[in-house]
């Protein structure tokens, strides 16, 4: 074979072996755009923050707490006519009785008969998380003042003495209730203790249900 053909054979050679590598790879301008184009689908498939998802997470974790007359609804509700605080302790009367002061607290709710003879009271204060155990001290205080108060007055101080306080979650009640004990008082003091309790802790079991609800 003449160098002439030779070369022509290489040439025509060389000349299919280039259309056959174009034919089986793309320019390098499309493979950046089909890159592009795959991360634009992945970036949609993720979940995006500020999603519905998370906004619902984050609904679920937020506390919610019960009204502190929702909770003197229910504790009426319960007792009915056995349930005698009717009137507002102010704040000002709430922290001279009990010396509670308003920083140690985010709201509370006291109140007590309308006719003074009566010593009903029920007190529930949702307190500060810092200021627990100095309310828990400042109502037992109270309670212990009301008793030397109340030594001449036998149904007084057996309400006084069956007194219940309960701390549940950040909330501290103070129930003194009873109402008419005359339908015990000719049994004697303990019996009167024991029934103005028992309406005591009619009273703390609906508080606890009601706020851990």
């Amino acid at each position: 074979m003449s160098k002439k053909r030779i070369r022509i054979v290489l040439a025509v050679g060389m000349i299919l072996c280039s259309l056959i590598g174009c034919a089986k790879s793309a320019p390098a301008g499309e493979m950046v755009k089909n890159r592009e184009s795959a991360g634009e689908g992945e970036e949609i498939s993720e979940l995006p923050v500020g999603s519905a998802y998370v906004e619902n997470e984050e609904k679920n974790e937020q506390e919610t707490f019960p009204t502190l007359s929702e909770l003197q609804e229910a504790v009426k509700e319960e007792l009915d006519d056995h349930y005698w605080p009717e009137i507002s302790i102010s704040e000002e009367e709430f922290k001279k009785k009990t010396g509670i002061s308003r920083n140690m607290y985010i709201e509370f709710l006291a109140q007590e008969p309308e006719t003074g003879a009566d010593i009903d009271t029920m007190i529930i204060i949702r307190a500060r998380e810092d200021y627990v155990g100095a309310i828990e001290q400042a109502l037992e205080d109270y309670r212990n003042r009301l008793i030397e108060e109340n030594r001449k007055y036998p149904q007084n101080l057996c309400k006084v003495e069956a007194a219940r306080m309960e701390t549940i979650e950040n909330y501290i009640c103070y129930v003194q209730l009873g109402a008419d004990t005359s339908i015990v008082a000719g049994k004697g003091s303990d019996e009167i203790a024991a029934y103005c309790l028992e309406e005591n802790e009619r009273a703390v079991d609906v508080l606890e249900k009601a706020i851990l609800r």
